[in-house]
């Protein structure tokens, strides 16, 4: 499992290692990680994992949170990040295994993208011989719920899909303060933008967002207690 290395003044203080999804950083004693430095912020910062992938968001610390010299509000760590917490700082480092899934994902990625390559020379060449270039296929966003509901997955083939309690809602979702319509997601020519309508906080990768944020591959989404992924895949049927 990853693991956070405390160091300070070069010297190594303690091993934290990632044994649950969500580990705090502080100078409270009630954090997973708790460093006693009035430079560190009560509740300083944040590190949550899903699936694969480990988070770093800063809490409105007062001096701010900072991986490889720059300042960070949230941050996707990877294998031997530092950050910087008041005058402390942590060593990220992922396992044996997790390194090996990350090497294989990003050669996964690379593949990807040397088709992709060869698909539009292939397409720029039929061209100039005056062949028939196949029509791409778009992508179809789908929301994915991860929460344990039993909603599953959800095609986004619509302009405007809207997310809340209202029976007219394309997503529907429970809960007693959950708002009418929460938030909607938006269809558009370069991807799939989610907009909050303000009744109700809207997080995307654990980071609560502000109006419109256009959206990737894998991104988790939480309205009060329902959570899900997005991600896009290609249509069956040309639209």
């Amino acid at each position: 499992m990853a693991r956070a290395i405390l160091v300070f003044n070069k010297k190594v203080i303690k091993e934290y290692p990632f044994d649950k999804d969500n580990m705090t950083i502080g100078r409270n004693e009630g954090n997973d990680i708790a460093i006693d430095n009035l430079a560190v912020s009560g509740l300083h910062a944040r590190i949550d994992k899903t699936e694969d992938t480990y988070i770093l968001t800063d809490l409105q610390s007062t001096n701010g949170t900072f991986v490889n010299d720059k300042r960070i509000t949230s941050h996707r760590l990877q294998h031997k990040d530092k950050i910087i917490v008041g005058k402390h700082l942590l060593f990220f480092a992922l396992s044996k295994e997790e390194q090996a899934k990350v090497k294989d994902t990003e050669l996964d990625r690379t593949m990807i993208l040397d088709t992709a390559r060869q698909k539009d020379l292939l397409a720029k060449q039929a061209e100039k011989k005056g062949m028939e270039v196949p029509i791409k296929k778009e992508k179809i966003g789908v929301i994915s719920f991860i929460d344990g509901s039993d909603q599953g997955e959800i095609q986004l083939t619509k302009k405007l899909t809207k997310i809340g309690k209202a029976e007219t809602s394309e997503i529907r979702l429970g809960g007693l303060l959950m708002p009418p319509t929460a938030a909607t997601i938006s269809r558009r020519p370069n991807g799939y933008a989610i907009t909050t309508t303000g009744g109700k906080t809207v997080k995307v990768n654990n980071q609560a967002i502000q109006e419109s944020h256009f959206l990737k591959d894998f991104d988790t989404i939480e309205i009060g207690s329902c959570k899900f992924q997005f991600y896009t895949q290609e249509s069956e049927d040309e639209k």
